[in-house]
């Protein structure tokens, strides 16, 4: 049958892919930053956090949005940000999505558990649209917590001080602006009873805290 003649094939922008080849894809290809939504960490494969702890230790920019799970260190997600992956707790996350230097989404097939298989859409608009969300979230989140340190910000600022981060680098790692960053680094000092960072770090690990 000619092309002339045959039937319109129906638009379909995305591709299933298999966890193997998520996997391999994400690994490969990602150059500098990996958003993750997870509405349920606990429902996520085990082979992604791992994937995102290996990223992240190669210095990729791993930004994880994740709802309700189990707390800290036993959670799905521990070791990627044991590896320097930025983790946060968000109420009300519908979906799972990934989205890939801002130019690649992945969204999670309706019906599986696990995140055996995703649909990627390589659509540099959505990706922008879906990591803006991403990104208005994470101000909400700074907003509201008006500067002040709950337990999984003053990890990420102990964290940032350890990798010895500058403040321009650490402040893009939590999505921050650098004056927050600064202030929040202020605030674990002045918890630590600290006069400067090299003894809030030393101060930090005297307590376990890092």
């Amino acid at each position: 049958m000619s092309l002339s003649t045959s039937r319109p094939l129906p638009f379909n922008p995305a591709l299933q892919l298999e966890l193997p080849l998520l996997e391999l894809e994400l690994a490969e290809q990602t150059q500098s930053e990996l958003l993750v939504l997870s509405a349920e960490p606990e429902r996520m494969h085990p082979a992604l956090p791992r994937l995102f702890a290996r990223m992240a230790r190669r210095r990729v920019a791993v930004h994880i949005l994740h709802g309700p799970g189990q707390p800290g260190r036993t959670s799905p997600l521990a070791q990627a940000w044991q590896a320097g992956a930025t983790v946060r707790t968000v109420v009300g996350l519908p979906y799972q999505i990934l989205v890939r230097d801002r130019v690649v989404t992945y969204v999670a097939h309706p019906g599986l558990t696990s995140s055996e298989r995703l649909e990627r859409i390589a659509n540099p608009l959505v990706a922008t649209s879906v990591a803006g969300v991403f990104d208005t979230i994470c101000r909400i989140l700074n907003d509201k917590g008006n500067g002040t340190l709950d337990d999984d910000g003053q990890d990420e600022v102990l964290r940032a001080l350890d990798d010895g981060l500058t403040d321009d680098r650490a402040a893009a790692r939590l999505h921050l602006s650098k004056r927050t960053f600064a202030r929040r680094v202020a605030g674990v000092m002045e918890r630590l009873n600290a006069n400067s960072r090299f003894q809030a770090g030393a101060e930090a690990v005297r307590r376990g805290w890092i």
